[in-house]
């Protein structure tokens, strides 16, 4: 006996199947795209920090109140609360099972199992009450492999919880941008539209003194008209961003959101960005980690399934009171009690139990493969937005040159058309050019804003620093 007993407490101490171990990473060991490389992981950042070294205090209020009350929050943080629990439950079936238990049964023998008896046997009332106890020993690791694998579905789930606090930021970030975007667009035209009508205003005066034609007239008229049509348009975008935020900050779509009454000056952005090495950008991302702890998840679902080749010993109890009156209940003679060990083996269901384990590793082959696809589009996204932000940026300087030259030579066209050096068709020509090239440049600023947040969101949520 003495051998069996020591072989059984080592059995104790081991947990079947595989343990996770983090795949390895083969990444370059910078950005392709990255205008500064350094090493180290910087810590990781609450959801508003990135938006207040951008210095709008504007969207960092909205992106606080987004994260603290969209129903996108509320889901993910449910099921953290969730994975939780079960996290708990698995915890306690490591300990006895205790459950009381009472009740009444009138019942009636048949008389064959009392030899002798003739006639109906007389009814009987049993009142029980007692306890029963179960407990399984957990040799092999079954339910510490379990717990391990809860343990990981709770990181996986707050991981999931921080990467929607970093998409709610983002989309939010988008959307304002977008309305400030609108906005700047808004007023450009309605500016270039009042430069416009005091031009017609000046053909109008000119033909009137006889020194026009009716031809220049109608054409400032139809570039005035021009420029109102496209108006309309930028208020209907407007509105609709406005109900898009309003539905992002967990509002109805027609409430109206006080902090956007006055728009912001744009922010200064960062000419270079400082993002940490290829690996550190990986393991801070949140959509990594949670893949990563799927996978720890699935592994460990592995040596749970493997353990149900092996016996199963449960140790189980049960004692109380048993009496034909409730008042009688405690009286000498109605006490009971039973103890015993349980063993069960799937001897006859091994092939049940192999399909049980292929179908745990071919769910561990799919979580390893997630990870791997979670971590070569964290790549892709980080060198996309990477270059997607360096080349708004020098197309922004451009449209910004664009702009200013056009602003000059309107100003040029409409002095040389008052003094009679030039005609009205060059005056035409550039307020004509001078409202696509204002427009052009919110556009681009609009761009180069949100291919800031692309990098945000690459980075999983955290600020890469600037110079």
């Amino acid at each position: 006996m003495k051998p069996a007993i020591v072989a059984v407490l080592a059995l104790t101490g081991c947990a079947i199947g595989p343990s996770h171990r983090p795949p390895p990473l083969d990444l370059a060991p910078t950005f392709r795209e990255a205008a500064v490389t350094v090493s180290g992981a910087a810590a990781t950042a609450s959801p508003g920090a990135f938006w207040a070294a951008l210095g709008d205090a504007t969207l960092e209020r909205l992106v606080a109140q987004a994260v603290s009350a969209n129903p996108d929050i509320r889901i993910a943080e449910a099921r953290v609360r969730g994975a939780r629990a079960a996290r708990l439950n698995a915890t306690l079936e490591l300990v006895p099972t205790v459950t009381a238990v009472g009740g009444y049964t009138r019942q009636r023998l048949p008389n064959v199992v009392v030899p002798g008896a003739t006639g109906s046997l007389p009814d009987q009332n049993i009142w029980d009450a007692g306890v029963e106890v179960s407990w399984e020993l957990d040799l092999f690791g079954r339910l510490r492999r379990s717990v391990q694998g809860q343990r990981a579905l709770v990181t996986s789930a707050e991981e999931d919880l921080r990467d929607v606090q970093v998409l709610l930021a983002a989309e939010l970030a988008n959307a304002y941008y977008a309305l400030r975007g609108a906005e700047h667009r808004l007023a450009t035209a309605q500016q270039n539209a009042e430069n416009q009508q005091r031009t017609l205003a000046l053909t109008e005066e000119r033909l009137a003194a006889g020194r026009g034609n009716a031809f220049d007239t109608e054409r400032a008229r139809a570039l005035w008209s021009s420029t109102l049509a496209v108006i309309p348009p930028l208020e209907a975008a407007i509105a609709a961003t406005q109900y898009r935020i309003a539905v992002l900050l967990g509002r109805p779509p027609a409430s109206v959101v006080p902090d956007l009454a006055a728009g912001a000056a744009p922010p200064d952005l960062p000419d270079t960005l400082h993002v940490p090495s290829p690996d550190s950008v990986v393991m801070r991302r949140p959509d990594v980690r949670s893949a990563e702890r799927q996978l720890a998840a699935r592994t460990t679902l592995v040596g749970v399934a493997t353990a149900d080749y092996l016996p199963r010993i449960t140790v189980g109890g049960a004692a109380g009171l048993s009496s034909a009156t409730a008042g009688t209940l405690g009286d000498q003679g109605t006490r009971r009690f039973a103890v015993g060990p349980v063993i069960s083996w799937p001897l006859l269901n091994l092939g049940r139990v192999k399909a049980g384990v292929d179908a745990a590793r071919a769910g561990e082959a799919e979580a390893r493969a997630r990870y791997e696809l979670a971590v070569l589009r964290a790549l892709e996204e980080m060198e996309t937005s990477l270059v997607t932000y360096r080349k708004a940026q020098e197309r922004l300087a451009r449209l910004e040159e664009a702009a200013a030259a056009s602003e000059r030579a309107a100003e040029l066209a409409r002095l040389r058309f008052q003094e009679g050096a030039s005609d009205f068709l060059q005056v035409l020509d550039a307020e004509r050019t001078l409202l696509e090239a204002q427009d052009r440049r919110a556009v681009g600023r609009t761009d180069a804003q949100t291919s800031l947040v692309g990098v945000y969101r690459a980075l999983g949520g955290n600020w890469p620093g600037g110079e």
